[in-house]
C-alpha cells in the first residue's frame, strides 16, 4: 500500500488510525492520479482500515498553485459508497462529508520528482517467475 508521507510523518495517522493507501500499481506510475492537472481534481488517497473504499475514504483535492509553484493538497472529505479506487468520475455529484484536516503545500518540483522516484522504485512489484520456476 502506498503511504503518505510529508516531512516523513502520515499526516492522516491522528484523523483516520490503521486506515491505508492504495496498492502502487493504482497510485504511481506515468498515469499516477497524485500527479496534478490544471484545474484539479478529487483523488482518494487513503481509505478505510477495512481496505474497501466504498466504505470511506480520505480524498483532497489536488491542485497546482496559480503560479505553478506548489502543489496543494485541499479541502480533505470522506466519501461512502463513491470511490472504488483513487479517482470516480461521479464525485461532483455528492458533498462528501469534511475532514478537519490542514491543508498540505508541497514545493511543485520536489513532489513531482518524489511521485517520480516512486513510481520507478518497483520495489513493492511481486516478482516475475523465471522460466525454470514455471509450471510444466
Amino acid at each position: 500500500m502506498v503511504q503518505v508521507l510529508a516531512d516523513d510523518r502520515d499526516p492522516f495517522a491522528e484523523y483516520a488510525r490503521d486506515w491505508r493507501g492504495f496498492d502502487p500499481a493504482k497510485m504511481l506510475g506515468p498515469q499516477s492520479p497524485l500527479l496534478p492537472v490544471d484545474l484539479g481534481r478529487r483523488v482518494a488517497v487513503y481509505r478505510c482500515s477495512c481496505g474497501e473504499a466504498a466504505c470511506g475514504v480520505i480524498a483532497p483535492v489536488i491542485v497546482p498553485s496559480p503560479d505553478g509553484s506548489r502543489i496543494s493538497w485541499v479541502d480533505f472529505r470522506d466519501y461512502v459508497g463513491v470511490f472504488a479506487g483513487p479517482l470516480e468520475a461521479s464525485v461532483t455529484d455528492h458533498d462528501g462529508k469534511p475532514w478537519d484536516m490542514p491543508d498540505l503545500h508541497f514545493d511543485r518540483r520536489q513532489y513531482i520528482a518524489e511521485i517520480q522516484r516512486a513510481s520507478r522504485d518497483g520495489s513493492w512489484e511481486t516478482p516475475v517467475c523465471g522460466a525454470g520456476n514455471r509450471r510444466q
